[in-house]
């Protein structure tokens, strides 16, 4: 900082001028001197350093930042660089499992309209004219009986395998029973109809030779089919019941009988 000059003449001395002459500077033809106060003022306000500002004085210049990128665009920090973004899940949910074989062969019928119709050892159970349920038997057996009961505690008749090109057929064709109309009636015989399996130890195997799949419990074979996906629908419906029954008393080379489970 400079120190104020007094205003009297004398008292300055050669080295007053000379000091004076320095702040000044040259003046040109044309140009006012510039006081010495005026231009210390400009000097403290340009940089204290410039002009000998004392090391504690608390005036700071600005700080500039010169990050440049190449582009001019602006520049992602590296901490959000390193940030790696939310995943996105896209996966959907698989679909549920069938519950029942998908499209369904079934017959519908009225629980509260079966009749029962016997003629060359077949006994029919019609609903009007659609025939719900065949069963083979003699004139003189149950069988009609049982086959109306079991066909009055459902309101449909469901297959699995029917018009397979089989020469026995027949034994390739499984039946079982849907949508139940709530009536709990009694089959004659039925305990000696049924058998029991492990409903948890299905398996499904070809027999191989082109002679068909089976659903079997061990050695306990419970149904035949045409190909693996009949066996598969068969499996998927012995799989809800713990029984599997067999009306009807077919000749020796036939195996139509009338299945449902329990």
């Amino acid at each position: 900082m400079w120190t104020v000059v007094s205003d009297r003449r004398g008292s300055l001395g050669a080295t007053g001028r000379r000091l004076r002459r320095r702040a000044r500077g040259p003046t040109l033809p044309g140009m006012r001197p510039t006081p010495l106060l005026a231009l210390a003022a400009v000097c403290v306000l340009a940089t204290a350093t410039a002009c000998g500002g004392d090391e504690g004085d608390p005036v700071t210049a600005p700080t500039f930042s010169t990050v440049v990128s190449p582009t001019a665009a602006p520049v992602a920090s590296a901490s959000a660089a390193a940030s790696p973004a939310p995943a996105r899940s896209s996966a959907r949910p698989s679909p549920a499992a069938p519950s029942w074989p998908s499209p369904a062969d079934c017959v519908s019928y009225n629980p509260n309209n079966l009749t029962v119709q016997y003629e060359a050892g077949i006994h029919q159970v019609m609903d009007g004219s659609k025939i719900v349920a065949r069963l083979h038997g003699g004139p003189g057996e149950n069988i009609g009986d049982q086959g109306l009961a079991l066909a009055q505690r459902y309101k449909r008749h469901c297959f699995i395998g029917r018009g397979n090109g089989r020469e026995d057929a027949n034994a390739f064709v499984f039946d079982y029973w849907r949508d139940s109309s709530g009536k709990r009636t009694t089959i004659p015989g039925e305990d000696d109809a049924c058998s029991s399996y492990d409903r948890g130890n299905l398996q499904v195997n070809d027999m191989g030779g082109g002679q068909g799949w089976r659903v079997k419990d061990d050695d306990n074979v419970l149904h035949l089919f045409d190909d693996e996906s009949d066996a598969r629908d068969g499996r998927l419906v012995l799989a809800k019941y713990g029984r599997i029954c067999r009306l009807g008393n077919p000749p020796d080379d036939d195996q139509d009988y009338v299945t449902y489970g329990r």
